[in-house]
This record gives C-alpha cells, sequence and structure tokens, in this order.
C-alpha cells in the first residue's frame, strides 16, 4: 500500500473527527510509527509501506475511532515544552496546568533556594517542569498511585532533574518534617455530576481517581490541602493550585479563613475562574 491509499482510508474511517482533527493524527503517527516529519510527508506519499507498518498504522487508527486519546496511542505528551511518558494510570498533561506553573514561576528568580511539595503529581509534570526551571530547588512530589509514581519517577530520569517521590494520600496526610516554600496541586476537582458535559476519550480512558470528587463534598481536596499549607508552609510561603471554575470564590473564602493573605484567582485562557494562590501570614 502507498502511503498515499492509507491517508485516504485514514480519512475515511475517521470521518467522525474534523478534518483538522484528523490531519494532526495523522501526522502525529507518521511520525511515531514511519519516523516521518510532517514537512517529509509530502515528499513520500508514493513510498511503499510494509504490512508490518500499515498494521501498525491501522492499530493506531482503530484505537482513534473508538475514542482513546492520542497520547496514550503514543505513549508520550508535552508539557512545558518537556516530553512525558503517560499511560491511563496519569492524567494526560493539560494546557492549563501550563498555565499554572507559568504563573508560579514568576514568583520566584531561576536561581532562588526553595523547597517544594507537589501534591498529586501524576505523570510528575508539575514537579518535573519546576525542577527544570528552577535548578536549585529541592523538589519533593507525592501520589497515592504507585502506577503513577513509576510514571513519575522514570519521567524524572528522561528529563534529567532530581525530583524526591514518595507515595501517600493528600486526605491522610502525615507530616514529613519539612517546611516548604511552595506547595503545589492539581487535585480531583470534578463533581461526578459534571461527567454527563465530559468527552468520552476523558471519561472513558483518563483514571478517575485522579479527575472526580464526589458532589456532596467538592472541596474535600482543597480542605486537606489547606491543612497541608498551614501547617507545612514557611512564613510567607506560597500554595498554588488549579481548582474548579464553578467553585473559585468557595476556594478563595476557605483559604482566606484559615490565616492566609494575599489570595488571587486567575482565569485560563478560555475566561475561567481555573488557579487560585494563597500565601501564609
Amino acid at each position: 500500500m502507498k502511503l498515499r491509499e492509507f491517508k485516504s482510508y485514514f480519512n475515511e474511517e475517521l470521518i467522525s473527527y474534523p478534518l483538522s482533527e484528523r490531519q494532526i493524527f495523522f501526522q502525529k503517527i507518521c511520525e511515531s510509527y514511519l519516523y516521518l516529519k510532517p514537512h517529509e510527508l509530502a515528499l513520500n506519499y508514493k513510498t511503499d509501506i510494509s504490512s508490518a507498518e500499515v498494521n501498525s498504522l491501522k492499530s493506531a487508527m482503530n484505537r482513534l475511532k473508538n475514542q482513546e486519546p492520542l497520547q496514550y496511542i503514543l505513549g508520550t505528551s508535552y508539557f512545558f515544552g518537556l516530553e512525558f511518558s503517560v499511560d491511563p494510570s496519569v492524567l494526560i498533561p493539560r494546557p492549563e496546568t501550563e498555565e499554572l506553573v507559568a504563573w508560579i514561576l514568576t514568583h520566584f528568580k531561576k536561581n532562588d533556594t526553595l523547597k517544594i511539595l507537589d501534591l498529586g503529581t501524576g505523570s510528575g509534570c508539575i514537579a518535573i517542569t519546576l525542577a527544570k526551571q528552577l535548578p536549585n530547588a529541592q523538589v519533593y512530589a507525592m501520589d497515592i498511585s504507585l502506577e503513577a509514581l513509576k510514571m513519575a519517577k522514570f519521567n524524572a530520569k528522561n528529563n534529567k532533574v532530581n525530583v524526591e517521590f514518595f507515595q501517600g494520600n493528600i486526605l491522610e496526610w502525615k507530616s514529613q518534617n519539612h517546611f516548604f516554600d511552595l506547595i503545589v496541586s492539581n487535585p480531583p476537582y470534578v463533581l461526578k455530576n459534571e461527567q454527563s458535559k465530559m468527552a468520552s476519550n476523558v471519561l472513558d480512558y483518563e483514571p478517575h481517581l485522579a479527575l472526580f470528587v464526589d458532589d456532596n463534598n467538592p472541596l474535600i481536596f482543597y480542605k486537606a490541602i489547606c491543612k497541608i499549607a498551614f501547617e507545612n508552609l514557611h512564613s510567607k510561603g506560597f500554595c498554588f493550585m488549579e481548582i474548579n471554575e464553578a467553585l473559585g470564590s468557595d476556594t478563595q473564602l476557605l483559604f482566606e479563613g484559615n490565616d492566609f493573605q494575599k489570595t488571587a484567582l486567575k482565569k485560563d485562557t478560555f475566561g475561567k475562574d481555573r488557579m487560585l494562590k494563597t500565601q501564609k501570614k
């Protein structure tokens, strides 16, 4: 089969996706399986692809037909210019989380000596990026999932940074006998009643443990983070969080009522309240 023929077949099979998405999917799987960069595709449309290559491309195509995220199919995602391995044990890094990291970095200088804690690290994208951008920082990262921690450790090694990972539950925090200059978290915050609004590629494949909270206690993780931050931040230390857009004011009030100051909400590029920062008195 010629590459051009497979492209036509690919577009027909994935007709449910917009053309722009199909083009991106095709470029990405060709880069991954055929080692062809996007600019090289036009020069190779007349090239014969082997039966083994066709089978690999078809397998990826069929997984896309089932709404599986491309990042899980390829096993990689990009965050802040760094490559991260991902699988269904961890959330796929999101652009809004990049915005959170960018906001954090405006509060520190590159050579600051800091101690940082990331609660619910998942793939490690926040902790690893902060370690890369703040090379003099000591970075610690916790997750409840051993599978996620294994992935995060792999990503730290691949990105050549030192992060101390450990298993733990935000809701059952045990003091680490450390005081931190910065605590950051992207905890579960999607209400279970919001599931019906979510795309199947998220709902059917990404880990629910990292996504959802009970409708009757939507701030459960933020209450725990508030306590952890109060007990483990230095005076004037910062806490940054990603939040549910519908609960921004409630989350802000929670911290303002617990001896924190300079609490501020920040909107993401879509105009949604998505980030919160606060500072210990």
